[in-house]
This record gives structure tokens, C-alpha cells and sequence, in this order.
């Protein structure tokens, strides 16, 4: 983000869903302000790692709550082949501390345009990229629980999705009509093109972005390590009247079409300015209630298996049934 007005009211309201969370792993993606919140959660009692985008402010970020894990081992990074220099994922390998039991936890975001067809490729590498990481990542760790959380930036039933479902479970399936974890609105700017500026004849103009919502972000799990305690619980479209529960208004009156009537007569015309219709407000987010356009996505998973205390420990003796992990392993973006 910029640092305009909007920066400083999203930031409260991110920390305010964080701490509603109370979640023992965080993960975040586009994070652009890692030393404000590392700020902030460490005296919430959360270690961090954080890796950043090629030539980007922003990047990935894996918060763990110190009293619940510690770091088993270094944290390490991927960026994916294609398209080249973008996109990343940040794997750390966590132990918990009541049971000893391993945890892989992988937190990443996927390229942009579903319609170029990276994900898929991107998919294949991020599954390759969890199992290495977690070999070498000492004694345990080659049959650790993973779970990824992240912004895939695909659909239920894709590829890039179907390639991840071969190994890993997903903490909200199966889908309902009208669900989704991100909800953007119709926004217009006026700007330079996106190719170069000292191309020939490129002139700042209108560009629109189609809003949308849609089911994009996942925690996923490996279900031979962990079970599904509590699953994700995502928001829907009503049925009949095609809204969103309260509170998902992007702050303003809604665009009378889309795209607006008059956008290609006037697209390098700065005076014109798409019509609103005062009757219906725009829905969409970050808003003051949101402070992404993405809902945190959160659940609540448990190992199945916890292997026996060790003797002479304060607590030797038979296993313990698996304990949940309180507050659960939660994404945000």
C-alpha cells in the first residue's frame, strides 16, 4: 500500500480481526508492514518470519504464538519459475511444545491472473518445494503434518486446486453457492498504461478492474498427520436477493453499469468520471469493518497422533489424547 490515509485506518482494523483470531499460527501474504506488526504480536507473544517479493516492499509472513510452538528449524523460501521473479512461498518448520510433534507450516501467494494459467505450474512446485524443505529440516520432519495457507488466487475445482487436494485436505470444503473469501468492487483510475510510459503513444487513460467474489484463499492440511476440529466458516451470498451479509459495502454508492457506459469514448478524458447510482451502495471491501479485500480464513485442526512423554519429564507417563491447537491455525491476508 501507499502511504496514503487509507494505510493508517487499516491497520487498526487488521490487528483488531488478528486478535479476534487468537489464532496459534498466522499467515499473511502481501505483507508490505512486517516490522509494524512483528511489532506489535511480539509483545502478543508471537515469533515471525518473514520473506519479501523480488524487488517488491511486500511478501510472506508466518507468525506462531511462543508458548504454543517453537522454530524446529530455519525457515527457507521459494520463488516460483514462472512467470519469473514474482511469486513466492515461505515454509518454517515449527515443534509444539506440548507434545513434540512436528509442523510444517507454508504460507504463500499465487500469481494474480487466473486466466494465464501459472497456478497450475506454481501448484506442482509448491508441493515440491513443502516436502524438500521438510526433509532437510532434521529428524521427524520428512513425515511432519503440513499445512499450507495462502491466497491461491484459484477457484474450487481448478487445476492448480485439484493438484493440491491430491495431498493435502481443505479445512472448508465442500462449497456452498455464493461462499467467498474475497469480495473486490469495480474500481476505475485514471493512470499511465501498464506498458512502458516512453512507449509510443502511450497516454494516461481510464482503466477498470471488474469486481468480483470468489472462494480464493485456503488453509489446507496434510489429514494423515491432523484432523479437522472446527472448519473454516466463510460468509455467502443470499440466495435470493444476490447480497452479502452486513457489513461488506465499500463505503459509496454503486456504479449505475458495469463497466460504466461511456468508459471507451472517454478513456483519456480525466474530466469524465463513471455515473453512480445513489440508490444502492457498492459492495466490496477493506472497509472499516474489513481491512483487507480478503476475509481471514481460519479453523481449528489437531494432531492425530502424539508420541509418549518422555520419562522423567513432568508429565511422563502414558500419551495424552491429541490436544487441540486453541485458537487454531489461521491465514490472513
Amino acid at each position: 500500500q501507499d502511504e496514503g490515509l487509507g494505510r493508517f485506518y487499516r491497520f487498526p482494523v487488521l490487528l483488531r480481526e488478528i486478535r479476534e483470531l487468537n489464532a496459534d499460527v498466522l499467515c499473511f501474504v502481501e505483507l508490505d508492514s512486517f516490522a509494524q506488526f512483528r511489532y506489535v504480536l511480539d509483545q502478543a507473544g508471537y515469533d515471525a518470519v518473514f520473506q519479501e517479493r523480488p524487488g517488491r516492499r511486500d511478501g510472506c509472513g508466518i507468525f506462531w504464538r511462543r508458548s504454543v510452538f517453537e522454530a524446529a528449524a530455519a525457515a527457507g523460501g521459494i520463488v516460483f519459475s514462472q512467470p519469473a521473479n514474482d511469486r513466492i512461498a515461505l515454509a518454517q518448520p515449527l515443534r509444539h511444545l506440548p507434545t513434540g510433534n512436528p509442523l510444517m507450516v507454508v504460507s504463500t501467494h499465487l500469481y494474480f491472473d487466473q486466466a494465464a494459467g501459472y497456478q497450475a505450474a506454481e501448484a506442482r512446485e509448491l508441493l515440491e518445494f513443502a516436502r524438500t524443505h521438510a526433509a532437510a529440516s532434521g529428524p521427524g520432519f520428512d513425515s511432519a503434518g503440513v499445512v499450507l495457507a495462502g491466497d491461491l488466487n484459484t477457484v474450487p475445482g481448478s487445476e492448480a486446486y485439484e493438484l493440491l487436494r491430491e495431498r493435502l485436505a481443505d479445512a472448508a470444503a465442500p462449497y456452498s453457492a455464493g461462499q467467498f473469501t474475497s469480495m473486490k468492487p469495480d474500481v476505475y483510475y485514471f493512470a499511465w498504461p501498464k506498458e512502458p510510459r516512453w512507449s509510443n503513444g502511450a497516454w494516461e487513460q481510464w482503466h477498470f478492474q471488474e469486481g468480483r467474489s470468489e472462494v480464493i484463499d485456503y488453509v489446507m492440511f496434510d489429514d494423515a498427520a491432523l484432523e479437522l476440529e472446527v472448519p473454516v466458516a466463510l460468509p455467502a451470498l443470499d440466495a435470493l436477493t444476490g447480497k452479502p451479509p452486513y457489513g461488506f459495502w465499500a463505503g459509496g454508492w454503486d456504479f449505475q453499469s458495469s463497466p460504466a457506459e461511456g468508459l471507451d469514448e472517454n478513456r483519456y478524458n480525466l474530466e469524465w468520471a463513471p455515473a453512480r447510482d445513489s440508490r444502492r451502495l457498492q459492495l466490496g471491501i477493506p472497509n472499516r469493518l474489513h481491512g483487507s479485500d480478503h476475509i481471514p480464513v481460519s479453523c481449528r485442526l489437531r494432531f492425530r497422533h502424539v508420541p509418549p512423554v518422555a520419562s522423567g519429564s513432568a508429565d511422563a507417563g502414558a500419551a495424552r489424547p491429541a490436544p487441540a491447537l486453541p485458537g487454531g491455525i489461521s491465514y490472513a491476508a
